[in-house]
């Protein structure tokens, strides 16, 4: 019988006083995983996908307006998601299609690209989200990865 089940990585754990945007990280749309992204530039130009700005395909990263604002981000700003894991610089995509306390952005990206190659840590400009998630199985009953969502704060990315 199905039921609600609290993430173990979720609002209701200590770690949301550090990180408390929940990151939702579906498969994308246009691209399948590493298939076309950073290998065609006809899916660099679909908006939805990566948004142009300073001659840099960005990876789109979906913010409330209320929890922009709370960190003084606007939209198209260069913002950096991080988490204990690693961070990724996205670009804000404000819109009130996104809940407050949820950000939303596409699993894989499929395009690495450290600012610092070769340092451990650096952080990641390409749209690896993956970076951020974690890598435990969904539970010892299931071999399934559970990937899909964590907890993350935005900050705007001062270069």
């Amino acid at each position: 019988m199905p039921r609600y089940i609290p993430s173990w990585e979720g609002h209701k754990t200590n770690l949301a006083k550090k990180y408390p945007l929940q990151m939702i990280t579906p498969h994308p749309k246009f691209s399948y995983h590493t298939h076309n992204d950073n290998k065609t530039l006809w899916i660099d130009r679909i908006s939805q996908h990566r948004i142009q700005k300073d001659g840099y395909a960005w990876w789109p990263v979906r913010i409330s307006p209320q929890d922009a604002a709370a960190r003084g981000i606007k939209h198209l700003d260069i913002v950096k998601v991080h988490n204990d894991r690693a961070g990724v610089l996205c670009i804000a995509y404000v819109t009130e299609r996104i809940r407050p306390g949820t950000v939303h952005s596409y699993e894989s990206g499929s395009k690495y690209d450290p600012l610092e190659p070769g340092k451990a840590g650096s952080i990641d400009r390409g749209g690896c989200m993956n970076l951020l998630t974690p890598g435990r199985m969904l539970s010892k009953n299931v071999p399934g990865m559970a990937c899909n969502s964590c907890l993350v704060e935005i900050s705007k990315w001062e270069q």
